[in-house]
């Protein structure tokens, strides 16, 4: 469970932030540019399936025209434009063209506009040729102006006649007063009233006159082309600019969708916060997102140095061992991959550095750390030890170049078997009784039996999260596993993406090169006397009944003395080779069985 010394690092209160964003965008930019290909695809195809069509536009400035028109007023030209758009119109542009289009289509593909704070009106036309089009507008621009012509010169004749019949009447008057003037005395009422009514006719007539006379000497001007249909040189439909740019943006719209969607499918940890919010484990420390190379790296890196910090964080939080003892933290990986080798080989080398004398052990078959360091080829391994060919201070091996740290490497270990833990217990206490600090390197403990077994057992548990590659799921199955044995998990720490194989020659324990334990099946537990056991099949031993003193035990390798200077193993299980008990070459395939030997003095 995490250290209560510990901060409870949690998500940001202000919620995402712009990075998260930008890096949420870096992580899926391969699925926006898809589907920005994807929509510029799209819009090449819709452009190639419209069909072309040109467009040719005729302006024309419109007058006040009418016998009613007064000079400098303005035409409302929202009307004049839904003039233009009229079936009377589009019938005299219809004649014009001499096509055979019923009036409503040629319509359809009309277009008025109208400038703003101007008298001139747009007329554009839509055709599948370019002649088509110029055509098209330039008849209805003089469709419209001839409506408008004979609209208003009908307008004017009406005006004309109107005022000639007024004209007649007035001269009838007039020779009506004409005669009532000479018919009456001189200088009678009569008279005077008959003469002023004569001026009063006069007057009128003239005015009349006045009217008519602009109206006969001026035709009507509705007004005229400014600027005739041009011939287009090229289509205005489809727009292909416009497809690509709408096919695009509606691509990286999906693409965004999509890959948000993606983006919370996905389980993966790539921050430290994610490990927080999802799994309530606190991180002790992430690692920059760029992977160094999987190698010890110099004390000047910068992964170095934040190792250092997280070595002073540990050095404060893990409790106090007994004296004369050394710390024990063990380090496993959440998902499959070498970050618990790297960090541990890295975190130990920041403990050497201090000058602390430290041991690393690692039950790890295909750990890295043997090639982290150099290619190591020890002599004794981890697998001799658990054999107790040779004792655990005996089978370390120096780090190169560090002289403070010491390995325990694997060896020939066979993965498919458990390790005996009370074997594994007593080493590490011979370890911890030697060393300041001993750090255990095991696989995940959803895979490895061992890691649950000495997580209890331990000052402190750290896990190792590979960013972009463990999922949440996978740290809460370690988790539960160290759980139920109340393990003193202290946090994680966060380490990049590493490569899948280690850069350098890596080699097994054991002087063994480039080899990894194959799969199989696992062993019978029960022994039946009499039957020769399977080269390739590891089983449990019953153990047997004690001898008498005077009977010596017979010679063979299970009787071996260790080395000088090891440690004597107390009786217990001895962990063997196949190799040891059915005498097979050194090349071929190493696997562990448990076989009970009391140990002679």
């Amino acid at each position: 469970m995490p250290s209560p010394h510990h901060p409870d690092l949690r998500h940001d209160a202000d919620g995402p932030t712009l990075m998260a964003y930008l890096e949420w965008l870096r992580r899926r930019w391969w699925i926006l540019a898809l589907a920005a290909l994807l929509g510029i695809g799209s819009g090449l195809l819709v452009t190639q399936m419209q069909t072309r069509t040109y467009t040719s536009t005729t302006s024309v400035l419109v007058r006040q025209v009418g016998p009613d028109a007064v000079p400098g007023t303005k035409v409302n030209l929202d009307t004049e434009a839904q003039v233009v758009r009229s079936l009377v119109v589009a019938e005299r542009a219809r004649a014009l063209l001499k096509t055979g289009t019923a009036s409503e289509d040629l319509v359809r593909s009309l277009t008025v506009t109208v400038p703003p704070n101007s008298q001139v009106l747009q007329i554009a036309y839509e055709g599948t040729t370019p002649q088509a089009a110029q055509n098209g507008s330039h008849s209805f621009a003089q469709a419209y102006l001839d409506l408008r012509l004979a609209t208003a010169t009908k307008a004017v004749e009406n005006e004309i006649t109107s005022i000639k019949q007024q004209i007649a009447e007035v001269n009838k008057d007039l020779a009506a007063t004409a005669g009532k003037i000479a018919a009456a005395p001189a200088n009678s009422a009569a008279r005077a009233q008959a003469e002023a009514n004569r001026q009063v006719l006069t007057n009128q007539l003239t005015r009349l006159n006045e009217r008519l006379s602009p109206l006969q000497d001026n035709a009507p001007d509705p007004g005229q082309i400014i600027s005739d249909a041009a011939l287009p040189r090229k289509p205005s439909s489809p727009n292909r600019t416009l497809n690509l740019a709408s096919g695009m943006g509606a691509g990286l719209l999906f693409g965004i969708v999509l890959a948000l969607v993606l983006d919370r499918l996905d389980t993966r940890v790539r921050r430290g916060r994610d490990v927080t919010a999802r799994t309530g484990l606190p991180t002790l420390l992430e690692l920059p997102v760029r992977a160094p190379s999987l190698t010890v790296l110099p004390p000047a890196h910068r992964v170095s140095r934040e190792l250092g910090r997280l070595r002073n964080v540990l050095l404060s939080i893990m409790p106090e061992p007994r004296p004369g003892r050394g710390r024990q933290l063990l380090l496993t990986d959440t998902s499959p991959g070498r970050a618990a080798g790297f960090v541990v080989g890295n975190l130990a080398a920041a403990y050497a550095r201090t000058g602390a004398q430290v041991a690393v052990v690692t039950t790890r078959a295909d750990s890295p750390l043997t090639a982290m360091f150099g290619g190591l080829k020890p002599r004794r391994t981890l697998a001799d030890v658990l054999r107790h060919d040779v004792g655990a201070l005996a089978a370390l091996t120096p780090a190169p170049g560090l002289n403070t740290l010491r390995l325990l490497l694997p060896g020939d270990l066979d993965t498919d078997v458990e390790l005996p833990v009370a074997s594994m217990l007593t080493i590490l206490n011979e370890l911890a009784d030697r060393f300041d600090h001993v750090l255990i390197e095991t696989a995940r403990p959803t895979q490895a039996v061992e890691a649950q077994a000495l997580a209890r057992h331990v000052d402190g548990v750290i896990l190792v999260i590979e960013s972009g590659r463990t999922r949440s799921s996978e740290i809460t199955a370690a988790l539960q596993q160290f759980e139920q044995v109340d393990a003193p998990v202290l946090g994680s720490v966060l380490a990049p993406r590493l490569p899948e194989q280690a850069s350098g020659p890596a080699a097994t324990g054991g002087g063994q090169a480039d080899r990894k334990p194959s799969p199989r099946p696992r062993p019978e537990p029960a022994f039946r006397p009499g039957a020769q056991p399977a080269s390739d099949s590891t089983m449990i031993l019953p153990r047997p009944v004690s001898r008498p003193a005077s009977t010596p035990p017979k010679p063979g390798p299970s009787t071996a003395q260790p080395a000088t200077g090891a440690a004597r193993p107390s009786p217990s299980t001895v962990y063997r080779s196949k190799r040891e008990r059915d005498g097979v070459d050194g090349q071929s395939r190493l696997s562990m069985a448990f076989d009970p030997v009391e140990d002679q003095e």
